[in-house]
């Protein structure tokens, strides 16, 4: 069976979600005519910090507001996000090999964030790499219905699967 152009990495809280997706980034980056574009999770520290590495562009966006100690506010900061959207919507545009999307979580789940990009990537038949926390899979599922690879919390799943999506692309092409 033929990959699908749109995989999910599945993770649970504990696993080392920013350093497996860098580490996937890098090692496709490093593929010869491999153009990688879309966003990253960078290192946060939970609750009080979420940033996003643009791949291209190489700057951060800001995806928290710094409330202060003891809020316990929504710490969404809705310029950053806006932000985020038009980087991928820009991303898609490109027509890259594979467009990073980040996280789907609580916001995409409540029929928000970045459902749309992500959407737009199927449409406009660009591959797509998506990380769903086990425990947000039933609202992903519920979003995307079938279609998709479900791929470990691993660099080599990544790889692998970008690599076959790549060969039967090709093949498909000749």
């Amino acid at each position: 069976m033929a990959p699908l152009p749109l995989a999910v990495m599945v993770y649970e809280p504990g696993d080392a979600l920013e350093e497996i997706l860098a580490a996937a980034r890098d090692r496709l980056v490093g593929l010869p005519r491999v153009r990688i574009a879309g966003l990253g999770p960078r290192h946060s520290n939970g609750r009080a910090s979420f940033w996003l590495d643009d791949i291209v562009r190489g700057d951060s966006i800001a995806l928290s507001l710094d409330l202060g100690p003891g809020s316990t506010s929504c710490i969404l900061n809705a310029d950053g996000l806006a932000t985020a959207r038009m980087r991928l919507a820009e991303a898609i545009a490109g027509r890259p090999d594979l467009v990073f999307f980040g996280r789907f979580a609580k916001e995409e789940i409540a029929g928000r964030g970045i459902r749309e990009e992500i959407g737009l990537a199927l449409v406009q038949d660009v591959p797509a790499l998506v990380a769903v926390e086990q425990a947000m899979l039933p609202g992903w599922i519920a979003f995307a219905a079938e279609g998709w690879t479900m791929l470990p919390a691993d660099a080599d799943a990544v790889v692998a699967w970008f690599t076959a999506l790549a060969a039967e692309r090709q093949s498909a092409d000749t």
